[in-house]
């Protein structure tokens, strides 16, 4: 099940390996594919004032690097948002994520993670990672109405916030995060965070290749080099 999750999301996310090493990249927004609409509400570091979103269109976003190639990412900062598909090219810094957040988005995507959620499920997915990168240390993680740092105000279909419906998605929603924290495997993932002093910070994952895969790997490395040298020595 894992390497079948691992496959499914390396095909997913598209950016060249040297980017990981990169200190900035410049990517393109192409859509939102999220398709259910939530309205949170949340408290920007160092404030006590309680902000919010309204109908956002909650699930993955796709961008394009400079090579053409498509990306998936989630948004980690709802206080800003992404750059419009017209505005072009923009330039990130390239980071990580540490302590209690890296554990966390770990054992997020381990556990949660698959191509094949549905819309719901995807915004449920979302609604996870901006809990666990806007909730204060050590809170319970929790995104009922009214509760914490970050929570659900409604589904924007909803009537009010204590509807069924907003109930079953704050059901779920917690359920990824008490499967995240509850987490003890190995990190199966390299966590990149893009951050953009004017656009949202964002969230790329690439799978962390198997043993295996590593020795493949030096073993075709190998056979380029030896490659090489017959080329050369037929060229001498």
């Amino acid at each position: 099940m894992i390497t079948t999750k691992k496959t499914l999301l390396a095909s997913l996310i598209l950016m060249a390996a040297s980017n990981s090493f990169a200190s900035s990249l410049d990517i393109k927004f192409v859509e939102n594919e999220g398709v259910v609409s939530l309205s949170t509400s949340y408290k920007v570091s160092g404030s006590s004032a309680q902000l919010g979103t309204d109908d956002y269109e909650t699930g993955r976003l796709r961008f394009e690097n400079t090579a053409g190639a498509s990306f998936a990412a989630f948004c980690v900062e709802v206080a800003q948002d992404h750059a419009f598909a017209d505005q072009g090219f923009k330039t990130y810094t390239v980071g990580s994520f540490s302590g209690t957040q890296a554990a966390l988005l770990q054992g997020l995507f381990a556990t949660s993670f698959s191509n094949s959620l549905n819309s719901t499920q995807q915004a449920a997915f979302q609604t996870a990672i901006w809990e666990i990168t806007h909730e204060a240390a050590g809170a319970p993680l929790d995104v009922g109405y009214g509760k914490g740092q970050f929570f659900v105000n409604s589904l924007s279909s909803s009537s009010a916030p204590d509807s069924t419906e907003n109930l079953a998605f704050v059901a779920s929603v917690n359920s990824y995060l008490g499967a995240a924290a509850n987490y003890s495997g190995p990190q199966l993932y390299t966590l990149t965070k893009l951050s953009n002093d004017t656009y949202q910070d964002l969230l790329t994952v690439s799978a962390v290749p198997e043993p295996s895969g590593f020795a493949l790997m030096a073993a075709g490395l190998a056979g380029l080099g030896l490659i090489a040298r017959r080329r050369s020595n037929k060229q001498a």
